[in-house]
């Protein structure tokens, strides 16, 4: 067998479906289902079982997945030392990134680097922080940007911080936001705590959740409509981008801004590696030179001030 059989395989138990599995691999279902028969056979012993609610591995699948995966990195690795030995920056770079990283940040930080370094091929997988960080220390990733603070089991480094920020429509007290719409976005449950504490903070009652929409983007147009208020990350505001809405920094009671990490994270194996060596320190220089936050929106010395964004 070789890399294209594990590249199948395990795609197949990752995404826990056939149909998803044969779309991601750009084959058609009964195509997928005859290389799954063909590892079988080859093997000798049943890999998968169909279930109602998708496939689940057999003793020997979940031996057979432990040993694809392992042959993935194991040739990765192969090729990147023989590509450093060349002294050529060229081979695969693997990225696991936060949905709003990669939404605002990450599409001009390839670019660049891509200019830069042609011959590095680029892998991006996109989720939830949480779910970044399990990719991350389960190998599926050589270098992850995550946000909000989690776990990890190698080297973090803090890329920048950002305030969270209520927004509105209209002008509106922060103590008569309880009579105004609420609109919830599905996020990060670490960006769902900080709201909710800060909401438990400041009203006697929850919110009237009067919109629930699937992400910060709609959220925010939601909001420019003037159909409530939310609260979302500065990035998550489209790098300021955006017009005709208030922004009021987050606070504690305390009176401290709260504000939300980005971090790159990479373990020291795969920072040996050139191509990972070269881009972590691309990352490192980016950011040395290019801001994400506005500096003037943070340090704001009353804290009932807002900024229109115009």
């Amino acid at each position: 067998m070789d890399n294209r059989e594990w590249q199948t395989f395990v795609t197949v138990v990752d995404e826990g479906n056939i149909t998803r599995a044969a779309e991601k691999l750009f084959l058609s279902q009964p195509a997928l289902s005859y290389r799954l028969r063909h590892m079988e056979k080859a093997l000798g012993h049943s890999l998968l079982l169909r279930t109602a609610e998708g496939i689940a591995l057999t003793a020997q699948g979940e031996i057979f997945y432990d040993y694809c995966k392992r042959m993935m990195q194991d040739q990765e690795a192969l090729e990147n030392a023989m590509n450093s030995a060349s002294g050529k920056i060229q081979g695969t770079l693997k990225i696991a990134s936060s949905i709003n990283f990669a939404d605002y940040e990450l599409p001009a930080l390839l670019k660049s680097f891509r200019e830069q370094y042609p011959d590095v091929h680029i892998q991006v997988k996109t989720a939830f922080s949480h779910q970044v960080v399990k990719m991350f220390n389960s190998g599926d990733c050589m270098v992850a940007f995550s946000r909000g603070g989690y776990e990890v089991s190698g080297k973090s480094e803090l890329l920048l911080e950002e305030p969270y920020c209520l927004v509105y429509k209209e002008l509106v007290p922060p103590e008569s936001l309880e009579k105004v719409p609420f609109i919830k976005y599905q996020t990060d449950a670490s960006v769902a705590n900080i709201i909710e504490t800060w909401c438990a903070e400041h009203f006697e009652e929850p919110p009237s959740v009067a919109m629930d929409v699937n992400s910060m983007s709609t959220c925010r147009h939601f909001v420019r409509a003037g159909l409530g208020w939310s609260i979302l990350t500065y990035m998550g505001l489209g790098s300021c981008k955006d017009r005709d809405i208030y922004v009021s920094p987050l606070r504690s009671k305390d009176g401290t801004y709260i504000t939300r990490d980005t971090n790159m994270v990479y373990t020291k194996d795969t920072e040996n590696l050139v191509v990972v060596k070269t881009f972590i320190e691309y990352v490192r220089d980016y950011y040395k030179k290019h801001t994400v936050v506005d500096l003037s929106l943070i340090h704001i010395s009353e804290p009932t001030r807002h900024l229109r964004i115009s």
